[in-house]
């Protein structure tokens, strides 16, 4: 397994673990947020061939620059989709460092253990963070079965590259030198700085903050600086979204035991507590909602620099905060390329695409 490896190669498999998480979003979904998670195709390629360290990157960064290409940066599905991919990161890596050498886990069986604490994951955030209600974990069997069929499906799939890349059999072709050298990230004013530090402390108070008037002065806060800023609403987006605020109040208002009954029947039970958690929980969302609609809408290189900016602290436990801009421009770089590779493989097939992935790979590491 080759531990050395170039930010070229690493921000390769983020792009195409971005894009295949785009394209996932338009296959059907009986809620939203379940998906057999094809994106982790390139976290489990980072594992193998480069080790924990690039698994890692490609976990945390994957998430973001997808946020960052679809306009859902600081969406509650952001934060839950990161988390579950640094959990379903964490257990591929201990059972593939630990027991890969010896065999006793195959790559499928680690893909498959990884997809479901992936989506264990998500669940449990969502009811510590967001919905404290345990009616959510009704949702673990609509999410286990994507996992698992998913997480087979990954295994395969990253077993495929890897044979394939071993043994010689892609051939190559050239990538494109723009995306190699996506030019200087634009340099952030003051304005910059205060705009993401606000968000980051606004989303950070969601953990701490429990009252809806609370939450209801910020929300008219936050759409005073989207009509400050100026800011286009992306409304087709915010549509979706809401089913998810309609089930996170209905939720507790219908199924809570505690407080005083306001009505009854069968398993169904309305009580004052279970409406005052319903909008609490229902209002909490639409604010993290209207966080992202402030800050999602700037161009992604500037919120790659943003986000660099922030971490920036890190660099005194010695974490290189130097490499984040450049790795998240050279991925939003290669998205393009990646999907224009996709589409030009013909016939249209699983194992074309596999290929198509493989051979941009080798490309990489011949550049």
């Amino acid at each position: 397994m080759k531990k050395h490896y170039t930010i070229a190669q690493i921000s390769f498999l983020i792009a195409c673990g971005s894009a295949l998480q785009l394209a996932e979003a338009f296959l059907p979904s009986p809620l939203p947020g379940v998906r057999i998670g094809l994106a982790n195709i390139s976290t489990l390629l980072g594992l193998a061939l480069f080790g924990a360290p690039a698994a890692f990157e490609v976990a945390v960064f994957r998430p973001i620059v997808t946020s960052l290409t679809n306009g859902t940066f600081m969406t509650p599905g952001f934060v839950l989709s990161l988390c579950g991919s640094l959990a379903g990161c964490a257990i591929m890596v201990l059972l593939f460092e630990l027991t890969f050498g010896r065999r006793t886990f195959s790559l499928i069986a680690i893909s498959l253990i990884g997809a479901l604490v992936h989506n264990v994951a998500e669940i449990w955030v969502a009811y510590i963070w967001l919905i404290p209600h345990k009616g959510v974990f009704a949702l673990v069997p609509l999410f286990v079965i994507p996992a698992l069929i998913g997480g087979y499906f990954v295994g395969w799939s990253s077993r495929y590259v890897l044979d394939k890349i071993k043994s010689g059999q892609l051939s190559d072709f050239t990538v494109y030198e723009h995306a190699l050298d996506p030019g200087q990230p634009p340099e952030l004013t003051a304005k910059d700085k205060i705009k993401v530090l606000t968000a980051f402390l606004m989303v950070v108070s969601t953990i701490f903050l429990r009252t809806v008037p609370a939450y209801g002065v910020l929300i008219v806060v936050v759409v005073g600086l989207i009509i400050l800023y100026r800011q286009p609403v992306p409304f087709s987006r915010l549509f979706r979204l809401w089913g998810v605020v309609v089930f996170s109040f209905v939720l507790p208002v219908l199924f809570s035991a505690r407080g005083e009954s306001l009505w009854h029947a069968g398993i169904i039970s309305i009580t004052d507590y279970g409406i005052h958690q319903g909008a609490l929980f229902s209002v909490r969302l639409v604010f993290l909602i209207l966080i992202s609609v402030w800050i999602g809408v700037a161009e992604p290189a500037k919120l790659s620099q943003e986000l660099a900016w922030i971490l920036s602290p890190l660099k005194y436990f010695h974490f290189s905060v130097d490499r984040i801009p450049r790795m998240m421009s050279l991925s939003l770089s290669f998205i393009p390329v990646v999907w224009e590779r996709f589409a030009q493989v013909k016939p249209k097939s699983l194992r074309g695409v596999l290929d198509a992935l493989g051979n941009f790979f080798v490309s990489l590491n011949k550049s």
